[in-house]
């Protein structure tokens, strides 16, 4: 063992100085990316720089271009409106002194157009007609029979209401549109009955 220990040492010292003679190789190192585009040329202009500037050659300049055309005749001054007149004890018409004005013609009256009418079967409308007819006759008989009677505030006013429904009822089937007579009819029945015994 005493003789080992002193061989192995001679060795390792042995193998220490065959590696100190022979280094490793080492790996490739890639170039940095940087170095690359530094080395990159760099890209041509889109355009070049003009620092010569080349103007044209002189041209010769008509005098006559020069001249000024004289300008138009002024417009002659406007009269001077005259100053007021002082006021005078009696005065002139108005209507004499300013001429009368041309009344411009009447514009052409637009032409009436057909109102829009609901399109109801023929049995249907006359149904309606029969219907306002009918309601139109018993109005007109509730106002014969209060026609001597003195009706007071709100009940004649009420019976007011009745004659102009009545009347716009009439006016409605004239018109064609049935199922607006019959309707005004009816709200002059409502009132009818609405009204007060009394009176």
């Amino acid at each position: 063992m005493k003789l080992c220990a002193p061989m192995a040492a001679a060795l390792l010292a042995i193998a220490t100085a065959a590696c100190a003679q022979h280094p490793k190789p080492k790996a490739a190192v890639p170039a940095a990316p940087v170095a690359a585009a530094a080395v990159a040329a760099p890209p041509e202009p889109l355009s070049e720089p003009q620092t010569r500037v080349q103007l044209p050659p002189l041209q010769p300049l008509d005098p006559e271009a020069l001249a000024l055309a004289p300008p138009p005749p002024a417009p002659p001054p406007a009269a001077a409106p005259p100053p007021p007149a002082a006021p005078a004890t009696r005065r002139a018409p108005a209507a004499a002194s300013a001429p009368p004005k041309p009344e411009p013609p009447p514009a052409a009256a637009e032409p009436t157009r057909p109102s829009i009418q609901e399109v109801l079967p023929e049995g249907t409308r006359n149904q309606l007609q029969v219907d306002a007819a009918n309601s139109r006759q018993r109005i007109r008989a509730w106002l014969d029979a209060t026609k001597s009677q003195q009706l007071s505030g709100q009940a004649k006013l009420t019976r007011d209401r009745i004659q102009s429904f009545l009347k716009a009822s009439s006016d409605a089937e004239r018109r064609g549109d049935i199922r607006e007579a019959l309707q005004l009819a009816a709200r002059a029945e409502i009132l009818i009955r609405e009204m007060p015994d009394d009176r």
